[in-house]
């Protein structure tokens, strides 16, 4: 399998980042903010690449991580008249307060008034709110439940159980459940494993057993769950943004039990804060080309190269290939990816046959809200088509 070179701006494996902005055909002068806007949405009304935000701002980096500064009301006026577009905040004028145009670096308060924020808050809290990856051994000490006096075993929101002891004064509960490991696609290592959560609950008297009622579940919860101290959460204070670095990885799990994703689902990456992953980061997703079959009179005529400066003078050439899926291969959320199941050998390693990949086309957009060391939540902002797993992210 190889790597089918179409044009020059295909042959690039991270896209180049403009040098200008792009506004879109449409753009308005001038845009009220109102209640249920993201910084996002008013983005994408200005910017062809909402990602892009933090330019049209000319903001600095401190900067990116106050969002709080735009409220509804407020007035968002576009200047065109320099060299590069920029954008300039009015804050509105209720209550006669006094019209001051303001920069992302000043914050006011306004009473009866809530900051708009950067992405849906309402489908990322579970995310925020709860742990999701942990190291293999992180719940083999937390106690458990045991089981209820009736001969209930599943168990929801009210219902009342015993638990093992718990470490003194702890009373809130998450309950988890140990999932699956989740695996570098190319490497095999484990980043970390997955941790349901099921829903939250309380001890109505310590001791050992303790008694416990579950005040929340999104999940049946069953004997042998675990409890964890509840985690408050954070939340989510950055503003859409590029990495700085080349990034260069590939979608690894999803939530929703779908074999392909839409626009506000999570899925899971296989890069985290030690590739210099942060939230707000904004990833490119591009979805794997096809494969097209070569004759075997076109395959000697083509001479195969890893990079550019090895192509013969004149004559067809083509890159070697990086990996692909084997014919009729198929992969969806509801399992684990396994490389050397899913791919061809010859993708992987230095081995070639006849057919030749297509190069892979973007799809869409995600935007991380939570990283770990190893791997990273993040919100599909944007696609044209489903999102697959194992779909490669890049810096756009």
């Amino acid at each position: 399998m190889r790597q089918l070179v179409i044009s020059l701006a295909l042959l690039l494996a991270t896209p180049v980042l403009a040098d200008t902005l792009k506004l879109q055909d449409n753009a308005p002068d001038k845009y009220v903010v109102v209640k249920g806007d993201t910084l996002w949405d008013i983005s994408g009304k200005f910017l062809k690449d909402p990602w892009r935000w933090p330019q049209i701002w000319n903001m600095n980096r401190a900067e990116i991580k106050n969002p709080h500064w735009i409220y509804p009301g407020d007035l968002v006026v576009l200047d065109r008249s320099g060299k590069e577009p920029r954008l300039s905040l009015v804050k509105g004028d209720k209550s006669g307060m006094t019209t001051v145009k303001l920069s992302p670096g000043e914050r006011t308060t306004e009473i009866g008034s809530e900051a708009i924020p950067p992405i849906p808050s309402r489908v990322i809290f579970p995310f925020l709110a709860q742990p999701r990856v942990a190291p293999a051994d992180a719940l083999d000490g937390a106690p458990f439940i045991l089981g209820t006096n009736s001969e209930r075993v599943v168990l929801g929101t009210g219902d009342e159980a015993f638990a093992t002891g718990g470490k003194p004064g702890v009373t809130r509960w998450n309950v988890l459940r140990p999932g699956k490991a989740l695996k570098d696609p190319a490497t095999g290592e484990v980043l970390g494993y997955e941790v349901e959560y099921l829903g939250d609950a309380r001890t109505l008297v310590e001791g050992a057993p303790q008694k416990i009622r579950i005040t929340q579940s999104a999940q049946e919860i069953l004997p042998k769950d675990k409890l964890v101290k509840a985690d408050e959460g954070t939340a989510f204070e950055y503003i859409p943004h590029a990495p700085e670095t080349k990034i260069d990885g590939r979608i690894i799990s999803a939530y929703g039990g779908m074999s392909d994703s839409g626009q506000y689902q999570t899925v899971v990456i296989d890069r985290g804060s030690r590739d210099g992953l942060e939230q707000g980061h904004v990833l490119a997703v591009y979805r794997e080309g096809l494969a097209v079959k070569l004759t075997s009179a076109e395959d000697k005529n083509v001479t195969w190269v890893k990079e550019a400066s090895a192509a013969p003078d004149g004559g067809a050439w083509l890159y070697s290939d990086v990996r692909c899926l084997k014919e009729n291969g198929k992969v969806t959320y509801d399992q684990v990816a396994e490389v050397n199941n899913s791919f061809r050998k010859t993708c992987l390693g230095s081995g070639s046959d006849d057919d030749v990949k297509l190069p892979d086309a973007q799809s869409g957009l995600v935007m991380l809200y939570r990283v770990y060391e190893r791997v990273s939540y993040a919100l599909i902002m944007q696609s044209s088509g489903p999102v697959y797993l194992l779909d490669r992210v890049q810096t756009p």
